[in-house]
């Protein structure tokens, strides 16, 4: 037990409050909810930022993480492409909103993601002989997170921009 609490202890604050945020955004996504744009972008904006920092530090220490990176990237963004059907979401552009029926992918996804980089960086504090390994781990997560969320915002903004636009004849009346 002193080594769950000693990985507690030295875990950063905003570790606590990502998870806390993607936890409170995956248990709403179990209802059909209704969301803003801006609101819609939150999560995506999170684990490509994650991502995109997670490169930035460690590309000048190894140009193969680079390249880790960007195929699991492409990979990443393939797979959400492909896998993204927004048939049963409703697309309000008068109004900013995006309504979605209720699942339980949004949870599973965001904790699977952040239980894999909270793990590989454990890992990597607990074992700095395997830190170069588990680098290769590390930015392929983030990598395939960062393409998997730009593969969706990219098939999001499409079905974003199909939907009808609303008919200003009508609301002149």
């Amino acid at each position: 037990m002193t080594n769950i609490s000693n990985i507690l202890v030295h875990t950063p604050l905003w570790v606590f409050a990502v998870f806390a945020f993607l936890m409170w955004v995956g248990l709403q996504a179990l209802s059909p909810r209704t969301l803003s744009i801006w609101r819609l972008l939150i999560t995506p904006a999170i684990f490509i930022t994650w991502g995109v920092e997670s490169i930035v530090v460690r590309s000048l220490s190894s140009p193969i993480l680079v390249v880790d990176w960007s195929a699991t990237l492409a990979i990443g963004a393939a797979i959400a492409w492909t896998t993204s059907r927004l048939d049963n979401v409703g697309i309000d552009r008068q109004r900013g909103t995006v309504s979605f029926p209720a699942s339980a992918l949004p949870l599973i996804r965001n904790l699977l993601i952040f239980s894999a980089k909270y793990v590989l960086g454990v890992a990597a504090a607990m074992m700095p002989a395997w830190r170069p390994e588990l680098a290769l781990w590390d930015i392929a997560v983030s990598g395939a997170s960062a393409g998997y969320f730009l593969g969706w915002l990219a098939r999001f903004a499409l079905a974003y921009r199909r939907a009808s636009e609303p008919n200003l004849a009508e609301q002149v009346r």
